[in-house]
């Protein structure tokens, strides 16, 4: 049966929501739960133009050449509506939600189906929420509500109860790099994985915005500094412009890598973040009681990233530690001296 996933790694969950409308058990609350960069937006996307079209194939793709879904296209289904973060906004507002309301109270203009996606849900604020449970509780024939999330804890457990759940989970690392390969060079796949989190729509996005030769530059940089070679002015130069949170976890993960060669020296298990070549030079400079000690720093700066620290202040103290941290002399060069400490 063909699929209408908009991604290989998202069989699963079409089959799951296809199977609903082929047994004429379409939800009127469902969820589509998963972590950033899952494609669960674009899952929802698919499932509300499938429920709309005219003639869906065979394995539910919307036909994209009806009127209805020309309008979707368009932007001007009179049946569809979105509800997101409005521009400076950091939060879906109450007043969207009590519009969204009275959207799902109109008669449908065309279809079977009335029906709202609402992403990021979590992004509701306790009044919206309350506000949307309403509707929930008391849906009008045909409304369809679709709640997109990477974070379901964070909804109230009124609303998650009464969505039907549907998991939109990242591909494992091989199919990851099979989608990537046409895209991406070989060279780049591992890397631009490991800086999207095991996203391939992230390290997609990411490589294309030259993120991966940037970080080559910025991990150049740094292990320079560990051996001694190079000044705090210039990778703080680098990384000034980018978010902290994202210094931070590429910290963490350098860390985790590093700590894995130290104890094994396999590359098998690595993320991917480093070369091995990079990764050898790291654990030269930061021997394992190092890494430990720059772990617990990572917690710390963590805080910082959530809080409100002057964020040039929080990197100048980061790429101090870490000189400090690779001391002469205290570094193992290869991983049986160092699973010895």
């Amino acid at each position: 049966m063909t699929t209408a996933a908009p991604y290989p790694w998202l069989e699963a969950g079409w089959r799951d929501l296809w199977a609903r409308v082929a047994a004429d058990r379409v939800p009127q609350g469902l969820m589509i739960v998963g972590p950033p960069g899952a494609g669960k937006g674009a899952l929802a996307g698919a499932y509300a133009r499938s429920l709309l079209c005219s003639a869906p194939g065979a394995g539910g793709a919307a036909c994209g050449r009806c009127h209805a879904c020309r309008m979707v296209a368009a932007g001007a289904h009179p049946d569809l509506t979105r509800v997101e973060v409005q521009e400076k906004r950091t939060r879906i507002l109450v007043d969207q939600i009590r519009e969204l309301s009275g959207f799902m109270g109109l008669s449908r203009s065309q279809g079977a189906f009335r029906i709202a996606l609402i992403e990021p849900a979590e992004a509701m604020g306790e009044a919206a929420a309350n506000s949307l449970l309403k509707t929930l509780e008391e849906p009008p024939p045909g409304a369809v509500l679709i709640l997109v999330t990477a974070h379901p804890a964070r909804l109230p457990a009124t609303i998650r109860s009464r969505c039907q759940i549907v998991r939109a989970p990242l591909p494992e690392r091989a199919k990851a790099r099979a989608w990537l390969a046409g895209i991406l060079p070989e060279e780049d796949l591992d890397m631009a994985l490991a800086l999207g989190g095991g996203s391939p729509l992230r390290a997609r996005s990411l490589a294309e915005a030259g993120a991966v030769e940037a970080w080559r530059r910025q991990l150049a940089d740094l292990l320079q500094l560990l051996r001694g070679r190079g000044g705090i002015a210039p990778l703080a130069e680098s990384l000034q412009d980018a978010p902290l949170s994202e210094w931070v976890e590429r910290l963490h993960t350098l860390c985790a890598d590093a700590v894995r060669w130290h104890m094994t020296g396999a590359p098998g298990d690595l993320s991917g973040v480093a070369p091995v070549r990079d990764l050898q030079v790291l654990a030269d400079a930061l021997d394992l009681e190092a890494l430990f000690e720059l772990r617990d720093h990572l917690l710390k700066w963590r805080g910082w990233v959530e809080g409100n620290l002057n964020p040039r202040m929080a990197l100048e103290d980061m790429l101090v530690t870490l000189r400090t941290l690779a001391r002469p002399g205290s570094g193992r060069s290869s991983p049986s001296a160092a699973v010895a400490v």
